[in-house]
């Protein structure tokens, strides 16, 4: 199974992610892994940056979906609906459902405005991550989260929730999905995406 965690920068997805991995002894896959090096060996700004995180994520991605079929993936992502690169990015992640046959659960992970911008100025993303909450708060009035129009979708509201329970939250759904019955691998279904905001 692979648990695929969208939202902006703030949400706490790492935080979350980091917390359901340990509790589901799953493989946590943070989207920053594979930004990082093309961040550091490029620079932000510089063109070289995105070939070179896309020959990373390949090869990643590639060596993932040779893993052992029981293990379980926590992945981050800031997907937004808007931007053809992100949804190139989310098709990368279905792809590799596809290719281990196995279901595929989206987490959206959403927080007030005011909570977000407070967050992103946090000390510890300087240098690491988006820490410019006028840049957020354009990507905001700008865009929306990439949703997959999938009824196993869980969309979850971080405001007032410590990442432990927010994990615990996402553990749950996983439960009742599981009691339901096996989920189906993923597929093209994953790729239709919500409309609206």
């Amino acid at each position: 199974m692979i648990i695929h965690l969208n939202g902006w920068p703030g949400v706490g997805k790492r935080t979350v992610a980091a917390v359901l991995a340990a509790r589901l002894g799953a493989r946590l896959i943070d989207n920053h892994l594979l930004h990082d090096v093309a961040i550091r060996c490029a620079g932000v700004d510089d063109p070289a940056r995105w070939p070179l995180y896309e020959t990373v994520r390949a090869a990643a991605y590639q060596v993932l979906a040779d893993r052992p079929r029981a293990e379980t993936f926590v992945m981050t992502n800031a997907l937004c609906a808007g931007a053809g690169r992100e949804r190139e990015a989310w098709r990368q992640v279905v792809t590799l459902a596809e290719a281990r046959a196995a279901p595929l659960v989206p987490v959206v992970l959403e927080a007030d405005e005011a909570e977000l911008l407070a967050r992103v100025q946090s000390p510890e993303r300087h240098g690491r991550k988006l820490a410019d909450p006028k840049a957020l708060a354009a990507m905001l009035r700008t865009d929306r989260l990439l949703k997959p129009d999938v009824p196993w979708r869980l969309d979850l509201d971080t405001t007032a929730l410590a990442p432990t329970a927010a994990a615990a939250a996402i553990e749950a759904h996983l439960s009742a999905l599981a009691a339901g019955g096996p989920l189906a691998p993923a597929d093209g279904r994953h790729l239709v995406l919500v409309d609206g905001p």
